[in-house]
């Protein structure tokens, strides 16, 4: 299959989290990366509410805050941060549960900013991080995890730790499938692009149901040794922030249906969506 040449497009840097610290953190430390919010003291009930201890978790995207069962914590890029209110309801809010407040940040990290909270419909109170809610993810089911990271290009991890101010580049993958030798993610699993998309318009068309089919491929990355892509490598910025890879102009896609490494079962989906062939040299 002969993959289509054209220019990526390189926008402006995507909103992130990122924390300088030492290991564990402290709530009232300014940082970058969330707006700006007056912290709101948490009112007692009439029955004393405990205060949780937050944690951090080591995981595949990095040092994350975590919950006090150390379950990742998350942001939402679609709300408005100082907003004093969240967009994720309903059905969002039952696959991105709202961390409740009272907490408190582990002992030694600073965080991006004070910790607050918001009061939900209904009357819950949802801690927040320099003006964002945070958020738990449903999938997520053990510490160290971070399945909800980067999807729909705006749900984020709350990173920690000063090396996380630098991205860290991931090498891709070759892998051998039915569809041929295809480029691959980190993990393995096959890349593929859309033929939907307009090489080098530095937009992607794929949006709402269909990111979700069709995950955006993070960057930065580089490629694997010995591999001769079909054009350069950039990356465009999606709407909520993501930077997502291109590769000749053409933004790179994950398929939801693929689990394993070898597999390519969205290939030649709607007759649009292909997998990414490569030579070996």
């Amino acid at each position: 299959m002969r993959y289509p040449v054209g220019r990526a497009a390189v926008g402006l840097a995507a909103l992130a989290l990122t924390v300088t610290a030492c290991g564990k953190a402290t709530g009232g430390s300014a940082g970058s990366g969330y707006g700006n919010q007056t912290t709101t003291a948490a009112t007692p009930a009439s029955s004393p509410v405990q205060t949780v201890a937050l944690k951090t978790e080591t995981t595949r995207a990095g040092m994350v805050l975590a919950n006090g069962g150390g379950l990742t914590l998350y942001y939402y890029s679609e709300d408005k941060a100082g907003s004093g209110k969240s967009v994720c309801t309903g059905g969002c809010a039952t696959a991105w549960p709202p961390l409740a407040a009272p907490v408190k940040a582990p002992a030694g990290v600073h965080l991006p900013g004070p910790l607050g909270m918001i009061t939900r419909p209904g009357g819950v109170r949802q801690v927040t991080i320099n003006g964002f809610p945070v958020y738990t993810y449903a999938g997520d089911k053990a510490p160290g995890q971070a399945t909800g990271n980067g999807m729909e290009g705006a749900w984020h991890v709350v990173k920690l730790g000063g090396a996380t101010a630098t991205q860290t580049v991931k090498v891709l993958k070759v892998e051998h499938t039915s569809a041929g030798t295809v480029l691959a993610s980190s993990r393995g699993l096959t890349l593929y692009y859309y033929s939907e998309d307009k090489p080098g318009s530095g937009k992607s068309v794929c949006t709402g149901a269909c990111i979700k089919a069709w995950p955006a491929l993070n960057y930065p990355v580089r490629a694997p040794a010995g591999v001769h892509l079909p054009g350069k490598i950039g990356y465009i910025v999606r709407s909520s922030g993501f930077k997502q890879v291109t590769i000749n102009g053409y933004p790179v896609y994950k398929y939801a249906g693929d689990k394993a490494p070898g597999q390519a079962k969205g290939n030649g989906i709607e007759r649009a969506w292909h997998v990414i062939k490569i030579k070996t040299m």
